[in-house]
């Protein structure tokens, strides 16, 4: 066998690595991507992985949440570990990526899918 995997009877083996973890983050148009990061990955480096995947310059004006415990949302902090805050607070691994700031006139925003969006 390489890699030394063993295969159990239903020919499928899951690879886990307790320094990676797999978050869902469910878009503007309800669709869901799924994000593989370190442990010690950001909110900042999750937020440019979705921005990554949209094709979107402008970052600063959207943000990733979550539903805590208690059902209320709750922003995830940009500077600090993802994980922690995920085990910490959150009722789920399943992040929102939304608008966190409005701009007053869409003519400021400079890309088109920061527009469309």
């Amino acid at each position: 066998m390489p890699f030394g995997l063993k295969l159990r009877r239903t020919r499928r083996y899951n690879v886990r690595s307790k320094n990676c973890f797999m978050t869902r983050i469910r878009l503007l148009d309800n669709s869901v991507i799924e994000c593989t990061l370190s442990v010690e990955s950001t909110g900042q480096e999750c937020l440019e992985a979705v921005a990554q995947r949209l094709e979107l310059p402008e970052t600063h004006y959207f943000g990733l949440w979550f539903h805590n415990k208690s059902q209320q949302v709750r922003w995830v902090e940009l500077e600090k570990p993802l994980k922690k805050q995920l085990d910490k607070f959150a009722s789920e691994s399943l992040l929102f990526f939304g608008v966190m700031f409005y701009v007053p006139s869409v003519a400021l925003l400079q890309h088109e899918v920061t527009r469309y969006l």
